[in-house]
């Protein structure tokens, strides 16, 4: 058996911390010889007060908040402990400047928003802009609260057929850093509107709902203590006099009370799941919402630890479309920067944890819509950002594009992925557009949804020229019909351009794909800008559209704004082994044009569009393959 279900069955009568109980609060480590393994502890796992998880030279360990009674019984089973702070209270007077125990300074909350003050600024944003958002309440919490929802959209007050998505923050009263990146994404699109050309179309052609507190009473129990109740998760129903609140996140209906590991039935516990499904009205008015409202896509934001995951968290069973489940948090993470360790599965890279916002989100169970439902754990402590506005700024910076990226998914949205000269017909059979040419032009297109309903038919494309040099012949041109995370071409109906004698070689022509097309009945627009370069390509990679096999290319890397090309040894022959070192070279797009040229050290990349490039470096051809990120 192992070790840690011996200590399980040595420990059945073991306490539970409890936070409305006088008493000091500490830190601490808890290591284990498998993170996965804490299950084997049964009662034991179900009353920890888990924060996060990491590992360090002693392995793997969770990251608590205990007290004494606790922590003796932790090490009584056998269990190794390292206290990081002794006193709560002093960890956050460090990070914060304020003590817990001055009760009789002024109500503050850092940073952080307040529920007033979220309620207030909500309020402005609408009243700002009232043709592309409307407020409402989607319920009360059981102090009697509203729970505020910000919808945006080009008529917000009009219930369309258009793609839904909702993500929200601070279901857990002490994780207010998720209010913070919904505000900072509603602020954002909201002043886009009609200035960015994302921020545009999203609020044209999606339906985006905004719930920045969903759990306005422990919001409320956090912020008005100054500081006394600071580490207070759950709302402020007494279920069970004299202990207080139930756990909103464990409070949903599929897979409630799956075990007492990932949730408590003990009304003491930050985890107590509640009495039965649904019996609070946190969770309750987030099922009406959700029921009432086919949303694609969905987020709901945590604290702490860095983490980007996906269901299950109930079990450590792989669920339905796991590829596809994970190839959406690797993007998160290409935004927000968490590490590879934490980005996956919720139950492996987190922990256990039943009745689970997600979990029911994406179950698909009678007469529910299936949600591809998220959670990001914000990469601060708790209250890390209260008297830190640049780790405040950046926290949101790192995770406002996420959102972005899941309401584009939330219905058909294409990336261009490449675009193909063919000018075997008309041309010169260069594989470029060259100077005073006739050659055709076809483009791979992917659609991005990540629900099923949203294939793309009805395809039409139209082909614009931004500049007088290269003219469109033939410009309306059709796509085959493409379902959801799949690549379509219009090979079979190629576009005819003309380049004039006048152009010269190495110019940049601005293009524009103008896409009509179906979504689930609706019908949409999109326009994909992007460039061709004209003249002479030193290096050349696309045969008949496809790369040519290059068996020296390496895996890509991902940079941002800066490319460093180092001074890279070649040898000139067999009888010379002198380095001699590059002085050039040259980045090119998928399609084999040149992009700029390259010289040893920094290069500036960050006006290039993101995409694929590569380098061809040294005698042997190698290639580089690069990914460049906004």
């Amino acid at each position: 058996m192992h070790r840690l279900a011996i200590l399980a069955l040595t420990c059945l009568f073991g306490t539970g911390l409890a936070l409305d109980k006088p008493g000091t609060l500490i830190e601490a480590k808890v290591y284990m010889d498998d993170i996965r393994s804490f299950d084997r502890l049964v009662d034991l796992a179900g009353d920890l007060y888990i924060c996060s998880r990491g590992a360090d030279e002693s392995g793997p360990y969770l990251l608590i908040i205990t007290d004494a009674e606790q922590l003796a019984w932790l090490q009584e089973c056998g269990l190794k402990t390292e206290i990081t702070w002794a006193d709560l209270d002093d960890k956050f007077l460090t990070l914060t400047g304020v003590s817990p125990d001055d009760l009789d300074r002024p109500q503050d909350f850092g940073y952080y928003f307040t529920y007033w003050e979220m309620q207030d600024s909500v309020s402005v944003l609408a009243a700002a802009h009232p043709e592309i958002c409307t407020l409402f309440s989607i319920g009360q919490s059981h102090q009697g609260r509203q729970i505020w929802c910000l919808k945006i959209s080009d008529n917000a007050v009009v219930e369309e057929d258009e793609p839904a998505c909702f993500f929200n923050g601070s279901i857990h009263g002490n994780e207010p850093m998720g209010t913070s990146i919904v505000m900072a994404f509603a602020e954002e699109i909201l002043s886009g509107y009609g200035y960015d050309s994302v921020s545009t179309w999203l609020v044209d052609n999606r339906e985006i709902y905004l719930v920045p507190i969903l759990n306005p009473d422990g919001s409320v129990f956090c912020s008005d203590s100054a500081g006394a109740n600071i580490y207070w998760r759950k709302n402020r129903r007494v279920v069970q006099p004299p202990y207080v609140g139930v756990d909103p996140s464990r409070n949903h209906g599929y897979k409630w009370g799956y075990d007492d590991i990932g949730s408590s039935p003990n009304p003491w516990n930050h985890a107590f799941r509640g009495p039965y499904p649904w019996s609070d009205a946190e969770a309750a008015a987030a099922r009406d919402l959700e029921a009432a409202h086919w949303f694609r896509t969905q987020q709901d934001f945590h604290c702490f630890g860095g983490y980007n995951a996906y269901p299950w968290t109930y079990t450590y069973a792989s669920p339905p479309e796991q590829t596809l489940l994970q190839e959406i948090v690797d993007t998160f993470q290409l935004y927000n920067g968490y590490a590879d360790s934490l980005t996956g599965q919720g139950s492996h890279v987190l922990y256990l944890a039943n009745g689970t916002q997600m979990d029911w989100e994406f179950s698909d169970t009678a007469d529910k819509f299936v949600t591809y439902a998220f959670t990001i754990e914000a990469d601060t402590w708790f209250w890390a950002c209260w008297n830190d506005s640049v780790l405040y700024r950046l926290e949101c910076d790192r995770n406002v594009p996420t959102l972005y990226y899941l309401a584009r998914v939330a219905g058909v949205y294409f990336d261009l992925m490449s675009v193909t000269v063919n000018d075997t017909m008309l041309g010169n059979s260069s594989g470029q557009l060259d100077p005073g040419e006739r050659a055709n032009l076809w483009f791979t297109i992917r659609n991005q949804a990540v629900h099923p309903l949203d294939s793309a038919y009805g395809i039409d494309a139209r082909l614009v020229s931004e500049d007088t040099s290269v003219s469109i012949t033939d410009s309306l041109k059709s796509f085959p019909r493409v379902g959801r995370r799949v690549s379509t071409n219009n090979s079979a109906e190629q576009f005819e351009v003309r380049v004039s004698n006048l152009a010269h070689g190495g110019d940049t022509i601005p293009l524009r794909l103008v896409l009509s097309f179906v979504d689930a009945g609706n019908t949409f627009m999109q326009q994909l800008r992007f460039t061709v370069v004209l003249g002479d390509n030193p290096v050349s990679v696309v045969e008949n559209g496809i790369l040519s096999p290059m068996p020296t290319t390496r895996l890509a890397t991902v940079i941002r704004s800066v490319l460093f090309l180092p001074k890279l040894p070649e040898q000139s022959s067999t009888h010379d082994c002198r380095e001699q070192k590059v002085s050039s070279t040259v980045l090119f797009d998928i399609t084999g044009r040149k992009v700029i040229d390259l010289h040893p050290g920094a290069n500036d990349v960050s006006l290039l569009s993101p995409g694929v490039y590569f380098l061809k470096f040294g005698t042997e051809a190698m290639i580089k393959k690069f990914i460049i990120t906004k």
